[in-house]
């Protein structure tokens, strides 16, 4: 039998962790935390989910505080943090989402919608981790890409690293956080700089 996904639900109010945990529990496993130290406790003796729902207005260590020793923990950098807070202001799912969060709902949710956008993470990690395998298999001689990509921008680099390494747009942008059109006009500016019309052309230069 296929194994479920695990998402952990950070939230210190026992009611709202009851009704994540009703509303998850039949298509995911679920843990429950009612601070960020209990948290923290249960990801450091090993626990690791594939998605953990934070909220903010906690006492003691908050939801920003939590969020960021998260991603101090290697066993768990990788794993998408989705927001689920009441607090509905612009500013704050700003300060978030530049944390490097994956996603920022309000509460009170749909369930359709919490359960729609947590698949949609979930199935975004899947296909970055897939990524990062495929990429450890494919390497780039440093030399020849430092002289080959001088002229080009930091942003177009990096692009250009990924496209060798066969990424379509799409994964590329959702490795580095970029749009799908910003990732396009990105790889125009590229070609246009090295003189060569697509992708398989541009590949054909490191080889």
């Amino acid at each position: 039998m296929q194994s479920r996904d695990r998402v952990l639900v950070i939230d210190d109010d026992l009611v709202h962790l009851g009704m994540a945990e009703e509303i998850l529990s039949e298509y995911l496993d679920v843990m429950l935390a009612f601070s960020g130290d209990q948290a923290l406790s249960m990801l450091n003796d090993g626990e690791i989910p594939d998605l953990i729902l934070l909220d903010i207005d906690m006492p003691g260590m908050d939801g920003y505080k939590t969020f960021s020793m998260i991603r101090e923990i290697d066993a768990v950098s990788d794993v998408p943090v989705v927001f689920l807070t009441g607090m509905t202001s612009s500013e704050a799912e700003l300060a978030v989402l530049n944390l490097g969060a994956q996603d920022y709902i309000t509460k009170p949710f749909a369930k359709e919608n919490l359960l729609a956008r947590i698949r949609l993470r979930l199935d975004e990690s899947q296909r970055l981790r897939e990524m990062k395998t495929r990429l450890s298999t494919v390497g780039v001689d440093d030399g020849k890409f430092n002289t080959v990509t001088a002229g080009l921008t930091p942003s177009e680099r990096e692009v250009t690293r990924l496209i060798v390494q066969g990424c379509s747009n799409r994964e590329i942008a959702e490795r580095l956080n970029y749009t799908a059109g910003y990732v396009k006009n990105l790889a125009t500016n590229i070609y246009d700089k090295l003189s060569v019309q697509n992708r398989q052309e541009l590949r054909t230069m490191f080889r």
